[in-house]
């Protein structure tokens, strides 16, 4: 990795204790050491320029860089070259005939004490004499290191009282040279990490450009404990911008595929260290960076497959730790330092080779296992669980990971995901316990967000079907699967699992609706599967020859005529036969699913998973109609399943539920509906689309737009919730005052019905931040009542409150009542949202504050921050005391950025005559320039003066005025000054 120079930030500890230790009179040899990359040379040019500034001369000296390399054991010809250079600086009289003795002497090897002739000795003493006879001299001599001897120079140089500030590497080879410089120095120095914010602040100065958060937060993940290297971040960085990594998009520098690791570069330091270990270390490194970490239990049959002597592996193993390029957990597993490292050392082998390489240490594992047993049975099913299908298990295998993923659920639910996957692998697709098993492992889905564990159940049932009993679970993976990764399956029978209508909801399918597609228009039939599955007569969508039937998913996606469609009831249930789990039999006496011991009945399994969970959540029955209910966008269906399943209405709960479905937040959906048991993901289609709605409703809008570009950057399609989030950057981007970025983000969105209610929201805010309060109150007036009569009224009274709101603030009173009315159509008594709108509506238009305030308080506890904003600021206009209205919408704005609301914040005060609102906290206090340019204004100068004065372009004096304008709530600079004089502006605290 090419060293990076850098300007030194966050060394404020060390510069002060290096100026305490050069302080005193007479020679000083002072040590700094560090890892590659700490910033040891910049701090050494830093300490450069405080010296020369107090009246040293200044000697650098860089060793390991000149020709001699090697042949220069003690850095004489550096030495001679570097007083060379400075000869016309220095003119000490004997410069020269002293210069010239360490010049005749440098090839000298005798070994006389140390290594030294008494000749060379006293050369070298003339020379720094001679050098410092007039002026104190500081020889700053960095990479101390890189010569075999370094500590005979410097030592000579302290003797002669010059000032020796030396740096060497931490972790570098300690020859005796190397300790007796440690042990001559005065004080050794160690370097830290810096703190992450200083890290942070130099990528953001080195990019060149405005860097996305999403771009912080990949090499904060990334780097780990590396990231307060500045060598290390600011490489990496080079390093994303070279491989192409680095886009601007939106004016921002992005991750092309935010979901690609971010890695070290292939010359950082410790690759370079761990290739100095020899061929058996870097072979380890690359085995623990694919398998994500090592088992000592493995390293037997690890060093077999590398075909490596054992001995040999664990001291290359030891020595990866003692350079910091490994690192062994309390428990002993051994692991890459950090992911960056990881993802380049495994990067260095062929593609998939991590699979095969725990497949062949599952086979030796097993192997053992079977000849004389000891072997760790958790790490045995590691192994096979990540090895594939390639892994030959009989059947007490199979059964053992099945007793082990049931015993793991509760304390290690990612390690039973994954046993299950693999046994679930080998049994076959259309026996009773692949359907059990396959209910056991969409539950742990959910749980753990290993949603990419799907794939392989739904290409193994596109190639030899299912059972019947599975198809609604192969259907919901299906569905999970695309909702989290936002890429359709590539098997046309998964394709036409979710072409099917959605249960009761009218001819609209999962594809429709999330894709705004069909995904294989051309109905064809389900693959072969044996006797025990669906009859493709009847049930697919199209007889087809063959052998078998096909699960068709045409009619009910290969449920029986008439039968009603498995969903969450049946999986929740089923799922109890792994683990012990009984159901009560069923009042009718139907068929059980698999039949013999432990079969679950499916009708029974509904009844009683059809109540609330004890813990409030939905039973099964009415989880997985909530969740088709919330798909389709159907309140009134929602309100009935929560009702007949136990739920209170009106509730949070519910009103929350209706807020997710409104934005098409399927995060937020799955969690109210399902429970505890689902986790949030925090990556992929769902997980970016969650961080957008919460970072907009929490008023942290640079989150939610780094969300944003991260969703349009991904390789997923165009999905439901891409254009949700679009929609979403139009509201953002308008309240910034970027109306052209607004636009496109509107041309951008989809027209689908399913959006239409957020979509005239947008365009409502659009217009009004624009100015055109009378368009956007049209456009609401307008499309309101056409939305009320298509039955889409999902956020319909949250969209006319918004219109509402506007009208106010323009002083449309006829439009203001025309939206109440509308407001007043809609059902109130069990949407806490509606009454909250019907409030505010009433509070605005008939001026009622204790209405208004009664309403306001009602979006704090939403959590609607931006909806809170607009509101403070409309109840300014009539509040008898509209300070703290402001004050509220005036800090809401200003920690949004939002520009366009900052101005009308400023239009309310000064219409009603009050001081003008300024941010609280930390920004209360003006920066020292700021303060400094608002004196010039008081002072008359214009703005190209203040910039001569202050040193600065004129474009950045504006800059300045721009963000004290909007933080002041001042218009002009005349008023900025007289804002200043009365002491209405904080100042710096000294």
């Amino acid at each position: 990795m090419a060293r990076t120079r850098a300007a030194v930030r966050g060394r404020d500890q060390e510069l002060t204790a290096l100026r305490t230790a050069l302080a005193p009179d007479g020679g000083r040899l002072i040590v700094l050491t560090g890892p590659a990359g700490i910033g040891r040379t910049a701090l050494l040019d830093r300490v450069a320029r405080l010296l020369a500034a107090d009246g040293a001369r200044v000697l650098p000296l860089r060793l390991g860089t000149g020709p001699d390399g090697g042949g220069d054991p003690y850095a004489l010809a550096v030495l001679v070259r570097a007083v060379r250079e400075r000869f016309e600086q220095l003119q000490e009289s004997g410069l020269s005939e002293a210069l010239s003795a360490v010049a005749q002497l440098r090839d000298a090897r005798g070994r006389e004490r140390g290594g030294w002739t008494p000749a060379v000795v006293a050369a070298l003493d003339g020379l720094f004499e001679t050098v410092g006879r007039r002026e104190r001299v500081a020889l700053l001599v960095d990479d101390a290191h890189a010569v075999a001897e370094p500590a005979p120079v410097l030592s000579a140089a302290r003797r002669a009282g010059c000032l020796v500030v030396a740096t060497c590497e931490e972790g570098a080879e300690r020859g005796p040279g190397l300790a007796e410089l440690l042990t001559d120095a005065d004080r050794v120095m160690t370097i830290g990490p810096l703190a992450d914010d200083v890290a942070l602040s130099l990528v953001r100065r080195a990019a060149g450009a405005r860097l996305d958060e999403s771009v912080v937060t990949a090499l904060r993940t990334a780097l780990g404990p590396l990231l307060g290297n500045p060598g290390t971040v600011l490489g990496t960085l080079d390093a994303l911008r070279r491989s192409g990594r680095l886009v601007t998009f939106e004016g921002r520098l992005c991750l092309s595929d935010p979901a690609e690791p971010v890695a070290l570069p292939a010359d950082h330091p410790l690759l370079r260290r761990a290739s100095a270990l020899g061929g058996t270390a870097v072979r380890l490194l690359g085995a623990v960076a694919l398998l994500d970490g090592l088992d000592l239990d493995a390293l037997p049959p690890l060093a077999d497959i590398l075909e490596a002597d054992p001995v040999d592996c664990g001291r290359g193993l030891d020595l990866l730790i003692e350079a910091g390029v490994l690192t062994a957990g309390p428990d002993g597993r051994i692991s890459c330092r950090c992911p960056a490292l990881a993802a380049t050392a495994a990067g260095r082998f062929r593609a998939r080779r991590g699979t095969a390489l725990h497949a062949a240490l599952a086979e030796r594992l097993l192997a053992g296992h079977r000849r004389s047993g000891g072997v760790d049975p958790v790490v045995l099913a590691d192994h096979v669980a990540r090895g594939g299908s390639t892994v030959a298990l009989d059947d007490g295998t199979v059964r053992q990971l099945l007793s082990m993923g049931a015993a793991a659920e509760q304390e290690e639910p990612e390690r039973a995901t994954l046993w299950y996957s693999a046994a679930l692998r080998r049994l076959p697709p259309t026996g009773p316990e692949h359907a059990r098993t396959l209910c056991r492992l969409l539950l742990l889905v959910v749980r753990t967000g290993r949603y990419e564990l799907l794939r392989e159940p739904l290409t193994r049932y596109a190639e030899h079907g299912c059972a019947e009993e599975s198809v609604d679970e192969i259907r919901l993976a299906a569905i999970l699967l695309a909702l989290h990764s936002g890429v359709p399956p590539a098997e046309r029978a998964v394709r036409e699992l979710l072409d099917a209508p959605f249960p009761g909801r009218g001819p609209t399918s999962f594809s429709e609706w999330w894709f705004d597609r069909r995904l294989a228009p051309d109905p064809r039939r389900h693959p072969a599967t044996d006797g025990d599955t669906v009859a493709g007569a009847g049930a697919g969508a199209g007889a087809g020859a063959g052998a078998g039937a096909g699960a068709g998913a045409g009619a009910g996606a290969g449920t029986q005529a008439g039968a009603e469609p498995r969903g969450w009831a049946e999986v929740t249930a089923e799922a109890g036969a792994l683990t012990g789990g009984e159901a009560e039999p069923p009042a009718g006496g139907k068929a059980s699913v698999g039949g013999g011991a432990g079969a679950v009945d499916r009708a029974g399994a509904g009844a009683r998973c059809g109540t609330a969970g004890g813990d409030g959540t939905r039973g099964g029955a009415g989880r997985s109609d909530l969740l088709s209910a919330a798909l389709c966008g159907d309140v009134a269906a929602c309100e009935r399943v929560w009702r007949s399943s136990g739920g209170a209405a009106p509730s949070p709960e519910l009103d929350r539920l209706r807020q997710a479905a409104l934005v098409a937040d399927m995060a937020d959906v799955a969690r109210l509906v399902i429970g505890a048991d689902y986790r949030v993901p925090e990556t992929g289609v769902l997980g970016a689309y969650h961080r957008v709605v919460r970072g907009y409703a929490d008023a942290d809008w640079t989150r939610a737009m780094s969300a944003v570009r991260e969703l349009e950057l991904s390789p997923a399609e165009d999905t439901l919730a891409r254009h949700a989030a679009r929609l979403l950057a139009v509201d953002m981007c308008a309240a910034r005052g970027d109306f052209g970025q607004a636009t496109r983000w509107l041309t951008a969105a989809t027209r689908a019905p399913r959006l239409a209610v957020l979509r005239t929201w947008a365009r409502v805010g659009l217009a009004a931040r624009k100015g055109d309060d009378g368009q956007a109150v049209r456009v609401a007036l307008l499309a309101g009542p056409r939305l009320r009569r298509a039955g889409l009224r999902t956020g319909l009274s949250i969209l006319l409150s918004r219109a509402l709101r506007i009208a106010v603030l323009g002083d449309d009173h006829a439009g203001a009542a025309e939206l109440l009315a509308e407001i007043e159509l809609l059902p109130h008594e069990h949407h806490v949202d509606a009454q909250e709108s019907l409030l505010l509506a009433r509070g605005l238009v008939h001026r009622d504050p204790e209405c208004a305030r009664e309403a306001t308080d009602l979006i704090r506890e939403r959590g609607d921050l931006p909806a809170l904003m607009e509101s403070c600021l409309a109840v300014a206009r009539f509040a008898p005391d509209p300070r703290p209205w402001l004050r509220e919408a005036h800090a809401l704005a200003t920690r949004c950025g939002a520009a366009a609301l900052l101005e009308r914040v400023r239009e309310v005060t000064r219409e009603r005559g009050v001081p003008a609102p300024r941010a609280r906290g930390r920004r209360d206090a003006l920066a020292v320039t700021e303060q400094r340019i608002i004196e010039l204004i008081g002072e008359g100068l214009t703005n190209r003066q203040i910039a001569l004065r202050l040193r600065l372009s004129e474009k950045t004096v504006e800059n300045y005025l721009t963000r004290l304008f909007a933080r002041t709530g001042c218009r002009s600079r005349v008023e900025l000054a007289a804002a200043s004089l009365t002491g209405r502006l904080a100042r710096t605290p000294t």
